[in-house]
């Protein structure tokens, strides 16, 4: 989940209630396969598809750099973003619900990121269309994601959960909620595990040269260019 980990919390609900939680738990972790093979064939589909698109912009023209420099960018931030979630949920052993730093403006911000990333992927391409058309993809897999992760959320805190949708939007960050207590327990193993998990984000920068290169060199036929 979004670094929400509930199991833990289940020992003071019924029998009952945990059977259910039980059942809940072992569905999600089915649906988080689902999610990953999903956005394994976006990847693979994305990667295919450009192949025979391209940039409507010229390779050496401002608007085409400009917005390769803008995907590093948002690389970057989605990178330091999410190691600045597991610096609020690394600690708690899966016992609490997480509702300060992101996740107090944000009740995903981890996808919320990783969002930001898949955007930032797309517009090495040098197009913002397919940049908007790969994050539209992305946003719409982990939206179905989420659905299935607050299904158990709000089986196991309950109430507390209700309360906090109410407050903090599921994606789109709202600013001034921002809350964040002074000290904080820091798993710095899942910090490092997050970065480094998420530094394969960079290969799209000389995947995504290397087929400019062999569409301009006449390898590869430009069937469609998109702005």
């Amino acid at each position: 989940m979004d670094g929400q980990s509930a199991p833990s919390s289940c020992f003071a609900a019924s029998d009952e209630a945990k059977s259910k939680i039980h059942t809940t738990w072992e569905h999600l972790a089915r649906s988080q396969v689902k999610r990953r093979r999903a956005l394994g064939w976006l990847a693979a589909i994305a990667m295919c598809s450009l192949l025979w698109v391209g940039s409507a912009w010229p390779e050496a023209s401002m608007e085409n750099q400009g917005l390769e420099w803008l995907g590093l960018a948002l690389i970057i931030v989605a990178i330091l973003g999410r190691a600045a979630c597991m610096l609020y949920v690394g600690g708690r052993k899966g016992s609490d619900l997480v509702t300060e730093g992101p996740y107090s403006i944000s009740r995903n911000p981890l996808y919320v990121f990783s969002i930001l990333a898949v955007l930032g992927i797309g517009l090495q391409t040098g197009s913002l269309i397919i940049g908007l058309i790969l994050a539209g993809a992305a946003y719409l897999i982990f939206r179905w994601i989420v659905g299935e992760e607050e299904t158990l959320l709000r089986l196991v805190f309950g109430a507390s959960f209700d309360a906090y949708c109410r407050e903090v939007p599921r994606f789109y960050p709202r600013w001034s909620l921002w809350r964040s207590p002074q000290h904080i327990t820091v798993d710095l193993q899942g910090v490092w595990k997050t970065i480094r998990d998420a530094l394969p984000y960079f290969l799209a920068i000389p995947v995504f040269e290397l087929i400019e290169a062999a569409q301009q060199m006449g390898w590869v036929h430009v069937y469609v260019s998109l702005y």
